[in-house]
């Protein structure tokens, strides 16, 4: 049995950042198939409201030297074949490889696998601009012993900096809604898809983290082409705030005309619950994204796709071949091909088209399928380190 320390956020408190869910999918995957898991990690986004800011660089080093320690006490007392390594654009365990390398661990130290979530963590390079640290956070997958990619676009960006002998493999993020999650009953989501059940036309959604690379301006562009009414909802955490949209959206609880259309939103974060009503209303799912540094691929979209709810996206990261023939992939920053896409929709013949083949690849995104891939490069990673660790000693 492959022993896992996995190290990433944890989901204490509702606005812990995007990883959360994934992590405990991940968990409860990974003992379904086979392997014994422990967790530790962080417990929410270091920002500080009282500031409206992010910690001080003083308090995130503070922080992450904390949490290295008790990494530091479990690997000395439990038997640890890997440590699985997550972060973000903002979690404080990006800094943890940095404290390990000076802390120069001994030959006996699990092997450490990262799974790439962000290609330039963003807390020292925009944050705290500080170059020598981002270029230490930066070198980090580089000196591990192994790491898991969710698309080839992330592993394409990484080949030149990554040992040739290091193991890899790419295994797209699951869904990150449970099995037998049944849809909330009442919430803000709840409403806002009652409120808009009142309009004509097909329901097309987006959750998640209002974010630079999420573009509601060019959504909105295209709603205003469109020929046929379309419903949009737009749910998750910041989306009522301008500076972090980038434009001003309806009120929540107001479904704004735009064209044809109506467009709501729902500023709250999502629980499985609610993740599962949003999906299981959908007719479709919209992601107009725009390039980005730090952007590798989706992870909202699995949760779509993984239920058969087709998708219609911007041809950027690793976006077209998540979708595949599983929806339309356009141009980015082009309302008029968005728009077009979107109005293909309202048409029972392409959607029916669409819907299938995303149930073709429904498996794909199964939180097993994701596990089993995740073991078997564990496995891999931890015979790499027992080698190094033989020619050490």
């Amino acid at each position: 049995m492959t022993r896992i320390l996995l190290v990433g956020p944890l989901s204490e408190g509702t606005d812990g950042g995007s990883l959360p869910p994934y992590l405990d999918v991940l968990t409860a995957a990974l003992r379904r198939v086979g392997a014994h898991v422990e967790r530790i990690g962080s417990t929410g986004i270091p920002y500080d409201r009282d500031l409206d800011a992010i910690w001080s660089p003083s308090r995130l080093l503070l922080a992450a030297g904390t949490l290295a320690d008790r990494i530091d006490a479990l690997v000395a007392t439990q038997p640890i074949d890997v440590i699985a390594l997550h972060f973000g654009n903002l979690e404080i365990e990006q800094l943890l490889p940095v404290l390990w390398a000076r802390r120069n661990q001994s030959a006996s130290w699990p092997a450490v696998v990262i799974h790439v979530h962000t290609l330039m963590p963003t807390l020292f390079a925009d944050h705290h601009p500080d170059p020598s640290m981002q270029r230490a956070v930066h070198a980090a997958p580089a000196a591990a012993d192994g790491l898991v990619y969710f698309g080839d676009y992330a592993r394409q960006a990484f080949a030149s900096m990554v040992p040739a002998d290091m193991p890899i493999t790419v295994a797209p993020l699951p869904t990150t809604i449970p099995p037998g999650t049944l849809p909330a009953q009442e919430g803000a989501v709840a409403d806002a898809v009652t409120n808009l059940s009142a309009y004509p036309g097909p329901l097309a959604t987006l959750y998640g983290y209002a974010a630079p690379w999420k573009a509601p301006r060019l959504l909105i562009e295209a709603l205003s082409r469109i020929r046929r009414p379309l419903r949009v909802l737009l749910a998750g955490p910041l989306w009522d705030q301008p500076d972090l949209a980038g434009v001003r959206l309806p009120r929540p609880g107001h479904a704004s005309v735009v064209g044809v259309s109506r467009l709501q939103i729902a500023p709250t974060y999502l629980a499985p619950a609610d993740r599962s009503l949003l999906v299981a209303s959908s007719t479709l799912a919209v992601f107009p994204y725009v390039a980005h540094r730090a952007f590798q691929g989706s992870g909202a979209i699995a949760d779509y796709l993984a239920h058969a709810v087709p998708v219609v996206a911007t041809d950027v990261a690793n976006m077209a071949s998540l979708v595949s023939s599983a929806g339309d992939i356009v141009a980015p920053e082009d309302p008029d091909r968005l728009a077009a896409a979107l109005n293909r929709y309202t048409n029972s013949e392409h959607l029916t088209r669409r819907a299938s083949a995303a149930a073709d690849r429904a498996n794909t995104f199964h939180p097993d399928t994701h596990a089993a891939a995740c073991l078997a490069l564990y496995a891999r990673a931890a015979a790499r380190r027992r080698s190094k660790a033989r020619r050490w000693t």
